[in-house]
Parts: C-alpha cells; structure tokens; sequence
C-alpha cells in the first residue's frame, strides 16, 4: 500500500501518550464517556489517535495537537485555513460515523506500520465533498457506518496541493 512512512521520535511519541492519557480522563471521569464494551481499551484507542495527529503534524509541520477540554469539533490540526481531521485505522477502511460527522475539511487515514509505536504510516487523504460522493455504508461492530477504502484516498502528498489551493483561493 502506498503512503508516506512518519518515525515519532521519543519526544513525540511521549506527548502523543500523554495526549492520550490525558483524553482518556477527561472524557471518562470529566464527562462520564464510558467504553461502548468491557473488552474494548478506550486509553490504547486515545493513545493511537494522538500518535496519528502527531505523525500527520510531523509529516506537514504543522503545530503539535492538544489537549480540547470540549472536544475538537472533528477538527484535529490545522494547515493554513484547511481544517483536518486525523483518523486512525486498524481496517483498510476510512471510517466516520455519518457523512455529517465529517466536519473538516480535509480526513487523513493513518495507521501503524509494524509493531514499534514510533512508526506510523500516512495512508492518503479526502475531502469532505469527495468523501461524501464516495463513500458507502457498512455494516460495523457498532452499527452502520460511512466507509471509503483507503486505495480510494488521494496520496498523502495531496494535502500540500489541498493546502496552498485554499490559500490562494
């Protein structure tokens, strides 16, 4: 699969565990967010969310993520006026929960590239108007979902063009 592999350093990769854990709390003992099962590991899922968004922000040099007490709003990180949202996957899919909870911008798919924490892969990108054209429901562990397949995104390297066009837009 194509993609643009992204090595944390130790530095990064401790902020996006902090980031994690820190999301972890806030959601589950702030706002009372409960794990939708027993089995399911909410910390390890905040924890590779924030490994994500720092790869992506690595990769585009864009500010760090941080901590939103309220939530993000589905928009992760910034690049000039574009709003991105960061997504990491365990499937082949990109995932959101409706069409209307992709409220970026843009979507970046990342995912873990082996079993060392520090290496993430950047899979490709979509926008929201292209994602909604493309995408198709799926049958999920938690229900229906809106699904596009990660060989359908544009290469990662898209996200510069998808950049400097609304700059000079």
């Amino acid at each position: 699969m194509r993609g643009i592999l992204v090595n944390l350093s130790e530095q990064e990769l401790h902020g996006a565990e902090r980031l994690g854990a820190d999301t972890d709390a806030v959601c589950q003992k702030l706002m009372g967010y409960k794990p939708r099962d027993a089995g399911s590991n909410k910390l390890q899922s905040e924890v590779d969310g924030a490994r994500a968004e720092y790869a992506v922000a690595k990769l585009y040099a864009l500010d760090a993520p941080t901590l939103n007490i309220l939530g993000d709003g589905g928009k992760d990180l910034w690049f000039g006026g574009l709003s991105i949202d960061v997504k990491f996957t365990k499937t082949e899919d990109l995932i959101f929960d409706s069409v209307d909870a992709f409220k970026a911008d843009v979507a970046v798919l990342v995912k873990n590239h082996g079993d060392d924490p520090h290496r993430l892969m950047v899979i490709g990108c979509v926008s929201r108007g292209e994602f909604a054209a493309k995408c198709e429901a799926k049958e999920r562990k938690y229900g229906t979902k809106m699904c596009m397949k990660a060989s359908d995104l544009s290469p990662p390297e898209s996200l510069w063009r998808f950049a400097v066009e609304r700059a000079i837009a």
